[in-house]
């Protein structure tokens, strides 16, 4: 006890003077102690946030993507599906081969996107609602398509009432539940990259803090003492800037390469919808032949959807808004001339030509509704696929950018650290 008794005063009187002497060496000590927990605060700053953002644009990002991309191939597969259901259907008796093939790829590319959909989403995701919604409906659609086939075969009418309830449940159940899970995905990517490509303030403003008051504290020994500033002290000077650069740069190459990915994901999902769209409206014209008439009301549906597609400030027009630098010209006049192709298939049925109808919906003429159909079809998935390759080289740009930023952090605040503690102990060392 006498011991602690007797160091207590001395311990308390060094702290004193260390933190109010106005000595030099004790001056030098204070300026020190700041300047080296600014340098180490702003490299630990920085290898959180850089790890934040690496992770964002790396891991989860990925992730997300992923789940964004599975996303919008099951709401394509679906439609396309159903689109293949009600074109076999047209056809009468047997399906056409192709048909019936792309239709059974479109439902298992749907069912097993929809696995790796649910297995990427978290515990607590409200999209996973949306996923049990179609895969629980999934199968009650495939047994009525099935029921369609048969009924159809067989040539007995209540083929249509199966087809119908199939088209209905995929309409209004099933396709809104897809794209409700594709919207919640492309959200949650959205936000996540944006994380990426943010201002870094923390680092940046600990790091100019640092980097100013460092080179404060130099400034001010010159004029004191009248010495060259040590090379410790211009090594970390010298690591501050690197790190505060370093971080700048790579944040604006980041940021850029993310703008660009957001515009071509925007492009991409309106593409996407101007697909789908393009695939419902087939669904439809389809379904209105199976009727055998009935073009007024019924046919609607294809109008409403190809009006989707191409009416001034609609999908197309989105999708060219967002990448001025696409060159949809293709889509637009394969579309086109789809609605005309189905003008004219229309006016084949209503005026009582219903083979011809159905030859220019199932055909391979190249002015038929069948013909022209493929045409856009085609097209427009040439069209997202360029979108969905062009973010994901963007989105490659930004995590080599961002991929560097913990360990340029960790390294460039320790070389800080260190050549501020070099630099201060050359100075004190110089009282002894």
């Amino acid at each position: 006890m006498s011991v602690l008794t007797k160091n207590a005063p001395v311990s308390v009187a060094r702290v004193r003077e260390l933190v109010a002497g106005g000595a030099t060496p004790q001056r030098l000590r204070r300026v020190g102690a700041v300047l080296l927990v600014g340098a180490l605060l702003a490299g630990v700053v920085g290898l959180a946030n850089g790890l934040s953002r690496a992770d964002a644009v790396g891991s989860e990002g990925a992730r997300l993507a992923t789940l964004s991309a599975d996303a919008a191939e099951i709401y394509r597969a679906l439609a396309d599906a159903d689109a293949m259901a009600t074109s076999g259907y047209v056809s009468g008796g047997t399906e056409p081969a192709a048909v019936r093939d792309r239709y059974d790829s479109d439902v298992s590319a749907a069912s097993e996107r929809l696995v790796r959909a649910a297995a990427g989403l978290a515990d607590d995701d409200p999209a996973a609602d949306d996923v049990v919604t179609i895969t629980s409906n999934l199968p009650v659609y495939t047994a009525f398509v099935e029921s369609a086939r048969t009924y159809n075969r067989l040539g007995l009418p209540l083929g249509q009432s199966y087809l119908g309830a199939a088209s209905n449940l995929m309409r209004e159940t099933i396709l809104p539940a897809a794209a409700t899970l594709r919207t919640a995905e492309n959200t949650a990517l959205d936000a996540t990259l944006a994380r990426g490509g943010t201002l870094p303030f923390a680092v940046v403003v600990l790091g100019i803090a640092a980097l100013v008051g460092l080179v404060h504290a130099s400034i001010r020994e010159r004029r004191r003492t009248n010495r060259v500033i040590n090379p410790g002290l211009v090594g970390a000077v010298a690591a501050l800037v690197v790190l505060v650069g370093w971080w700048v740069v790579a944040t604006a190459v980041a940021g850029g390469a993310l703008r660009g990915a957001d515009r071509h994901g925007d492009a991409a999902r309106a593409l996407d919808d101007a697909h789908a769209a393009a695939l419902q409206a087939r669904s439809n014209e389809s379904l209105v032949l199976v009727a055998r008439g009935g073009a007024g009301a019924s046919d609607q549906g294809f109008t409403v959807q190809i009006d989707r597609i191409l009416a001034p400030g609609a999908l197309l027009d989105t999708a060219a808004a967002a990448d001025p630098d696409a060159d949809l010209s293709t889509v637009r006049a394969a579309a086109e001339r789809w609605r005309d192709a189905h003008v004219a298939l229309r006016a084949l049925d209503d005026g009582g030509r219903f083979p011809e109808a159905v030859a220019s919906a199932t055909g391979t003429d190249p002015q038929g509704s069948g013909a022209t159909f493929q045409a856009l079809d085609a097209a427009l998935g040439s069209a997202t696929a360029a979108q969905r390759a062009a973010f994901a080289d963007d989105a490659a740009v930004a995590r080599a950018a961002v991929g560097a930023l913990p360990v340029v952090s960790v390294v460039l605040g320790v070389l800080a650290a260190v050549g501020i503690v070099l630099g201060i102990g050359r100075r004190l060392g110089e009282y002894r």
